[in-house]
């Protein structure tokens, strides 16, 4: 979302965030001897962008600079180097509460959250010793296997509340841990009855079974927690974001079951949710909050179409942002109409100055030449992109996706 807008956004409502300037505002916290709480984001983040134009904007939130000062960090921008060496990223958006003094994570938060869970979240991190705290603390500091197991303990030691799940949660699903992630999902769920939080730990869970090996226990874990998924859909006081993440899930589960008239059917509801969400949409910043998982729809329930004249409105209403014609390539892609794709991710790509997000449009742009059988030119994007990702700082890119696109560029054929 173009960033100018969304500090408009901000600057209307809600708390003050200090953006991109972690060292002011580390530096503000100390002085203030309150936390500092960190949203690590990016443009792209449909869950991000939410956040900030749907739920930072929130009044409520405002009660918490008491106790906290916000600062926002754009993970794709450049600057972001030397906060992510210290905090590396795995999920977007990251909520990180910071003891300013020792400069260590005391909490860290996958995802969404609304003001209600941002006050108990905002009371564990203000919590003293115990085993939560030992969990949090082993999470703050990327060790997510330790985290789940110390997770556990307190969970075992009495410690039964909802935000120690779903932190365990997220915990394995970092770990790798699928089948006790998937497990600890189901068994805890009647624990759930807030509906955020209920569609927060079946989405979890959800993603950690379609992970498992294949088998019976598979099977009936799964087919669980579908089946509650499905009910929670249409529950109330749901982010509307967080709705869509369980629909995106339901789908894939749906899809790897390689059902695909099941697939096709839950999309196009998951679509007509979209719709009806960004027709609801009180601005235009509001409305492409849905643009990316109104693509993911229209892409499952083979309805791309629909999402052309949306995206051009988005491209219209945000000339500076590189997400709308990035997706519309991927549209016109799925359509077969290549020289559009092109001409949208030539778009995009004039516009992302900077960001490991960048690699994504030139992959875009070298799967739109593959189709329309342009080697040379595919091969010219890729070398493009090689040569990019080796700019980035080492905080942004890893040396196996930069290997990937090298491998990319030996299945090039030569031109005949």
């Amino acid at each position: 979302m173009h960033a100018i807008l969304i500090a408009l956004t901000l600057a209307a409502s809600g708390p003050k965030f200090i953006d991109d300037d972690y060292g002011k505002a580390l530096k503000q916290a100390k002085a203030q001897k309150k936390l500092l709480f960190v949203d690590a984001w990016a443009p792209w983040c449909h869950t991000c962008v939410a956040m900030k134009e749907q739920v930072f904007t929130r009044p409520a939130f405002e009660a918490f600079e008491k106790d906290v000062v916000f600062a926002s960090i754009d993970t794709e921008k450049t600057k972001a180097d030397a906060f992510l060496k210290k905090f590396p990223i795995e999920v977007w958006p990251t909520l990180l509460f910071i003891d300013p003094v020792k400069e260590t994570v005391v909490l860290k938060w996958l995802g969404s959250a609304d003001e209600v869970q941002m006050q108990a979240l905002l009371e564990a991190a203000r919590g003293g010793p115990g085993a939560l705290r030992d969990a949090d603390d082993a999470l703050g500091a990327g060790n997510a296997g330790v985290a789940a197991e110390k997770y556990k303990a307190a969970l075992d030691a009495g410690e039964v509340k909802t935000r120690t799940v779903l932190s365990m949660l997220s915990a394995m699903t970092l770990a790798k841990q699928s089948e006790a992630c998937a497990r600890t999902a189901q068994e805890q769920l009647p624990l759930f009855t807030n509906a955020q939080e209920r569609v927060a730990a079946i989405t979890w869970g959800l993603g950690c079974a379609i992970e498992m090996p294949e088998g019976k226990q598979k099977g009936a874990i799964l087919d669980a927690l579908v089946r509650e998924g499905t009910k929670a859909l249409p529950l109330e006081g749901v982010l509307p974001d967080d709705t869509s993440g369980l629909f995106e899930m339901l789908v894939a589960e749906r899809e790897a079951a390689k059902d695909e008239a099941a697939t096709q059917k839950l999309a196009a509801q998951w679509l007509t949710f979209l719709d009806a969400q960004a027709t609801k949409a009180a601005t235009p910043a509001a409305r492409a909050v849905f643009d990316p998982h109104r693509v993911s729809a229209a892409l499952a329930s083979k309805q791309a179409e629909k999402l052309v004249e949306p995206l051009l409105l988005s491209e219209k209403d945000f000339p500076k942002d590189y997400n709308p014609p990035a997706r519309l390539a991927v549209i016109y892609r799925e359509l077969g109409r290549f020289d559009d794709g092109l001409a949208a991710i030539e778009r995009a790509l004039g516009k992302c100055k900077e960001g490991p997000r960048k690699l994504r449009l030139f992959d875009t742009k070298a799967s739109l030449q593959d189709k329309k059988g342009d080697a040379a030119g595919r091969k010219k994007t890729l070398e493009a992109a090689v040569k990019y990702a080796k700019k980035l700082p080492k905080s942004q890119v890893s040396e196996k996706r930069i290997a990937a696109l090298e491998a990319q560029l030996t299945t090039v054929s030569p031109s005949p």
